[in-house]
């Protein structure tokens, strides 16, 4: 598993507070009405300096100038070169003398939780795109980013050779693909669900209730830990997973433990277990260290919500996309949409 993956992983998970608009249910949001009355003390202009011109850097920025009076001023300051906006999220070039020029990725490779992306443009543009601007990307699109979906998310190769493609969202048809597309779509997934249940008799069913487990653990854990926005909504679905099958599939349990009760396939349990990698911790349990080792160098079962944001077939969130041009144009995108709000 490549490293390089870690990193729009972390982007999209810790850096969310910085892609969202601040939660009105949290004393500490800074509100519009907070922000106004911070700049507009003793009716002098006040300045605000953000560190970093990396995407969360570059989100913030737009966030906070959407938000202040005219009066006020938003100044980012960045270390490095032009051509490193961005910081790692960007792309350069690689000239081959009689071949030509071929563009690398500096950091990540594949890009996840597009909504947030789209929502960031949508929410700081001064035109009005309507209301579904946040679903359809179309302000997004109009700053030169637009993301694809990939189908299949990507290929898996064991130890031993053998390989199995993950990533196949049910609506193909309405992602802009030919006839011909879909049917080699539909052809590799069905190769895919033989290989499910090569591994292990129906495989391809405990995969999918997997899945299943870690969307509902996505669509709580993701408002209410990761971006501090009380959703009580998703808590029964959270909860019915978290309990059912006499706690298998508890939240808190290590990753592998709760894995190797659904699974009896190392193949199996090395496709769910692998995203744990993404934040430095392993799967096993550590029977010398308190409930496991969870949080230390063990990943909690909770953790499988990292399958749900690539994998899951149905879930708004889920999908791995590519930006068109390459990583550097969501840097360029977020530049050009921090210069139309005078972000210095």
């Amino acid at each position: 598993m490549r490293w390089n993956v870690i990193l729009p992983v972390l982007a999209t998970l810790q850096l969310s507070r910085a892609f969202s608009t601040p939660s009105s249910s949290s004393d500490n949001a800074p509100s519009r009405r907070k922000l106004l009355a911070t700049t507009t003390v003793n009716n002098r202009n006040q300045r605000v300096v953000i560190i970093g011109a990396g995407v969360g850097g570059l989100a913030t920025a737009a966030r906070i100038s959407s938000q202040l009076p005219k009066n006020a001023e938003v100044v980012v300051l960045e270390k490095n070169d032009r051509d490193r906006l961005g910081g790692r999220c960007g792309s350069f070039d690689v000239s081959l003398e009689g071949v030509g020029s071929f563009r690398h990725e500096r950091g990540p490779s594949l890009l996840l939780l597009k909504g947030e992306y789209e929502r960031l443009f949508a929410d700081c543009s001064d035109y009005d795109y309507g209301a579904t601007a946040g679903q359809d990307g179309s302000a997004a699109r109009s700053y030169g980013l637009e993301m694809k979906q990939c189908i299949p998310a990507y290929q898996v190769v064991f130890e031993d050779g053998d390989t199995i493609s993950l990533g196949f969202p049910r609506s193909k048809c309405s992602r802009g693909y030919s006839i011909e597309e879909v049917k080699q779509i539909q052809m590799l997934e069905q190769q895919s669900i033989s290989k499910f249940n090569s591994f292990e008799p129906d495989g391809f069913r405990k995969w999918e209730e997997y899945l299943d487990t870690c969307a509902a653990y996505l669509d709580c854990g993701l408002p209410n830990f990761i971006e501090e926005k009380l959703d009580l909504v998703s808590f029964p679905a959270f909860l019915i997973e978290a309990l059912r099958e006499g706690g298998k599939r508890w939240p808190l349990r290590p990753h592998g433990n709760m894995l190797s009760s659904l699974f009896s396939s190392p193949k199996m349990t090395a496709l769910a277990s692998f995203q744990d990698l993404y934040v430095g911790l392993e799967p096993y349990e550590n029977s010398k260290q308190f409930g496991g080792g969870v949080l230390r160098k063990t990943a909690p079962a909770v953790f499988g919500l990292l399958a749900a944001i690539e994998l899951h077939p149905t879930n708004d969130r889920a999908g791995v996309f590519a930006p068109v041009g390459g990583f550097r144009q969501v840097a360029e995108s977020m530049h050009r949409l921090c210069l139309d709000l005078d972000v210095k």
